[in-house]
């Protein structure tokens, strides 16, 4: 039996699985599945399908499913589903016809404000696709790595439709202590108040207005995370759009979108002094550990800098799926139709390990990659910079991305070899990712990783010929 690690969150549902364990496309090519639903013609459109229209058909979008699961009957009746529970089930089915042949048991790391009657529908939803589950337990519990310094721990993340802050407890084991969430405070109202921020700067500079027309208005929904990311390498962006015969620009600055995301903000830093308050006058240290779902937001870092005494450790993409797979020691037979456990807690490693770095491992003789696979094409990697993008490549000193994704800049990345290392630089305009993690500029590239320009994007691994002899570290 094979066991897959579910990271549940309706601002995208992650999957982990494989060995070696990684996150898996589960959603038109992404890793990410979003709690969307679309009532059509032949059943319910969900997950991105369902997001891409979301803004073309507003009164027909379903995105609270996840958050208020129930069975209650919905106010709008609509075909395929009378209630969440139901929309829920079909998001869950699509989700497991892709991610089936990758494993057969699961383990399902939930939102800390889920109770047993959430995890009750959730085993029905399971029971009846004849999925075994092997367990529960709570999202912030999973994905806490096991170094980490002393201190009193919270762990913070944002969903779709709320933030959640979780206390984490460390004695023997980590278990999860304490608990709150914010309704209205999530990513679907911070994006709300952004592009109407962006369509006032249109109309206020250009008399513009992308809100008239759904689909200017969808595409700017489409394309602000990639906004966020520039935003994040850069105080400014020059940002552009098609109306009619004509193409606008405005300037969008970071204050702006510090300025729109100030209140929530504001929120979770009082939370967050609220828990330390009741909890941690006298702990020898405060950390904040945040998904990458919460990291991402513009000044929440700024913000949480202006606590006192407080380490900030932003998580890796998927740190709640890859961490319901450690749980698998702790799983024993279950009888079939049996009841999944809920798991609270995990045991800690011995005391000495919980230190700021992780122990040092022996030098060993490291693979460094020495081509890029594109389509079934190598492309070697050299001193000289090996160009990604959408211009002409006649020289055979770039990767020409041949399908239409949007998202892809003519000249987005480029990767060379600078000394033993190999490494990427951003040059697009709407970002570019490693293993879906954001490149902030640049970054190094190890073996096996995964670049995606564009979206829902094409993707480039790093791969490496037998006859290459490892670099010694």
């Amino acid at each position: 039996m094979s066991l897959l690690g579910i990271e549940l969150s309706d601002a995208g549902i992650l999957v982990a699985g494989g060995d070696p364990p990684g996150l898996l496309n589960i959603d038109g090519g992404g890793v990410a599945s979003p709690g969307f639903a679309l009532p059509e013609k032949k059943g319910l459109a969900v997950g991105t399908a369902a997001e891409r229209k979301a803004h073309l058909y507003p009164r027909q979008i379903l995105n609270h499913f996840w958050d208020q699961l129930n069975t209650e009957p919905l106010e709008q009746p609509i075909p395929f589903a009378h209630n969440h529970a139901e929309i829920a089930f079909e998001h869950f089915a699509n989700i497991w016809q892709t991610v089936k042949q990758h494993g057969t048991e699961m383990v399902i790391a939930v939102p800390g404000f889920y109770t047993r009657k959430h995890l009750g529908l959730i085993l029905g939803i399971t029971n009846e696709l004849a999925i075994p589950v092997k367990a529960f337990i709570p999202l912030a519990v999973a994905a806490v790595p096991d170094q980490l310094p002393q201190g009193l721990l919270l762990h913070l993340d944002l969903h779709l439709q709320r933030f959640e802050i979780t206390r984490l407890q460390r004695a023997n084991q980590l278990s999860r202590e304490d608990s709150i969430s914010a309704e209205g405070s999530g990513l679907s109202t911070l994006y709300r108040r952004w592009v109407d921020a962006i369509a006032e700067e249109f109309v206020r500079h250009t008399r513009f207005d992308p809100l008239h027309q759904a689909a200017t208005e969808q595409e700017l929904y489409d394309r602000l995370p990639g906004i966020l990311v520039q935003l994040k390498q850069n105080p400014n962006v020059h940002f552009e759009m098609t109306g009619g015969s004509k193409v606008y620009h405005v300037t969008l600055t970071a204050g702006l979108f510090h300025k729109i995301a100030a209140p929530v903000l504001e929120e979770i830093r009082r939370q967050v002094i609220r828990f330390y308050d009741r909890y941690g006058r006298e702990a020898p240290g405060r950390i904040l550990l945040l998904t990458d779902r919460i990291a991402r937001l513009p000044g929440i870092k700024t913000i949480l800098r202006e606590i006192e005494n407080c380490k900030i450790i932003a998580l890796p993409s998927g740190s709640g799926a890859l961490g319901a797979l450690r749980f698998c020691d702790r799983l024993g037979e279950q009888d079939e139709g049996s009841s999944a456990p809920f798991l609270t807690a995990r045991p800690l490693p011995a005391e000495e390990s919980l230190v700021v770095e992780a122990p040092r491992q022996p030098a060993k003789a490291q693979q460094r990659p020495t081509h890029i696979l594109y389509r079934d094409l190598a492309y070697p990697i050299a001193e000289t910079p090996l160009t990604i993008g959408l211009a002409a490549v006649k020289d055979g000193s770039g990767i020409q991305i041949r399908s239409q994704v949007a998202g892809v800049s003519r000249k987005h990345c480029s990767v060379q070899l600078r000394g033993n290392k190999v490494v990427l630089n951003d040059h697009s305009t709407y970002g570019t990712y490693v293993n879906e993690m954001p490149v902030a500029g640049t970054t190094k590239l190890e073996l096996g990783q995964v670049i995606r320009v564009g979206t829902p994007g094409e993707k480039l691994k790093l791969i490496a010929c037998l006859d290459t002899a490892p670099d010694e570290t």
